[in-house]
C-alpha cells in the first residue's frame, strides 16, 4: 500500500454501521476487520453517549477515540473489560466542544414557558425511552446517561420548529435533526469535531492524514462536508444535499450492509492511490 496518507475513518452509527431497526453491525463485519488489520482507525461520530459508545467499542473490539452527542465532545480509546456497561463511570473528554446537559435543559424549560411543544429524553422513564428508541433495557439506560444534549420529538408544526431553532440559537445552542431526534446541543456539530481530531491526529503522530466520513441524515451533513471523502449510507429518506462535489459516494443498500458495500470501495481506491486531500 503505497499512499502518503494515514486513513481516518469517521462513522455515524444508528442507520449507518448500525441497522436502523435491529442496531445490528453483523453485516459490516468484513470490512471492519480489514480495516482493523491494516491499523486503520474507525472513529465513530455519532448522536450516541459516551456509555453507549464504550459498550459498541466493546462489542466491536474497537481501541480508537470517538465523539458522541453530535460532535459535543471527543474521548480517548474505551478501556477493554467486563466493566464496560458501568453507567457511573465516565471519563473526562480528551476535547469539550459542546455544552453542559444541566444548562440546555435550562434553555428548554423557557421554551417551554414561550409555548413551544416538544418531549425529551428528560421527560421520560426508562420505559418511555424504550419505546421511542426500540432498545432494550441497559441500552436504553445508556442512552438516558447524557451529558452534553437533549434529543426531543417536536410536537408542533414545521413553522413552530423553525422558530424553536431560532430560539435556542439566541441562547447560543443549536438544533439538529437526527434520523429520530431533534437534538439541542452547544453551538458543534460532528464536522467540528472531525476537523479537530484529524488536525490533533497529524501533530501527534507528524503523519498526514485523509478522512472518510460515512453518515445517513441530516445532522451528518457538517461530517461528510468537512471530511476528503463523503459518503451517503442509504435511508427511507432521500439523500441530504451537500455542497462538497468531489470524492462523494452513495450506497444502494442501507445500514451496514451499505457501509460494508461503500467502504470495502472506499479502501480499494486508497490502497490503489486513487483518493485525494480535499478538505
Amino acid at each position: 500500500m503505497n499512499t502518503p496518507f494515514k486513513l481516518l475513518v469517521f462513522t455515524d452509527m444508528d442507520g449507518t454501521l448500525l441497522d436502523h431497526h435491529t442496531y445490528s453491525w453483523q453485516s459490516a463485519i468484513s470490512t471492519i476487520s480489514q480495516l482493523k488489520l491494516l491499523n486503520i482507525p474507525i472513529i465513530c461520530n455519532t448522536s450516541k453517549t459516551y456509555q453507549e459508545v464504550k459498550q459498541l467499542h466493546f462489542s466491536l473490539s474497537l481501541d480508537s477515540p470517538f465523539i458522541v452527542e453530535n460532535g459535543s465532545a471527543i474521548f480517548d480509546s474505551a478501556p477493554k473489560n467486563s466493566n464496560n456497561n458501568n453507567s457511573a463511570t465516565q471519563a473526562e473528554p480528551m476535547h469539550l466542544i459542546g455544552a453542559n446537559r444541566t444548562d440546555i435543559l435550562d434553555c428548554l424549560a423557557l421554551a417551554r414557558q414561550k409555548g413551544f411543544k416538544f418531549s425529551g429524553f428528560n421527560d421520560w422513564s426508562v420505559k418511555q425511552v424504550i419505546q421511542h428508541t426500540g432498545l432494550n433495557q441497559t441500552q436504553a439506560e445508556q442512552s438516558a446517561a447524557r451529558a452534553f444534549s437533549e434529543p426531543l420529538i417536536w410536537q408542533d408544526t414545521n413553522v413552530k420548529k423553525h422558530e424553536f431553532i431560532h430560539f435556542v440559537e439566541q441562547y447560543q445552542y443549536t438544533a439538529l435533526q437526527g434520523g429520530r431526534f431533534l437534538s439541542v446541543q452547544g453551538q458543534c456539530d460532528k464536522g467540528q469535531a472531525l476537523k479537530w481530531y484529524a488536525k490533533y491526529y497529524e501533530q501527534q503522530t507528524g503523519q498526514p492524514v485523509l478522512t472518510v466520513a460515512l453518515g445517513d441524515s441530516g445532522n451528518d451533513i457538517a461530517m461528510l462536508e468537512a471530511a476528503d471523502v463523503a459518503v451517503w449510507i442509504k435511508s427511507e429518506k432521500p439523500f441530504p444535499q451537500l455542497n462538497k462535489i468531489e470524492q462523494v459516494y452513495y450506497s444502494t443498500k442501507p445500514g451496514p450492509k451499505g457501509w460494508q458495500q461503500t467502504m470495502a470501495h472506499i479502501l480499494h481506491l486508497y490502497q490503489s492511490n486513487q483518493l485525494v486531500k480535499t478538505s
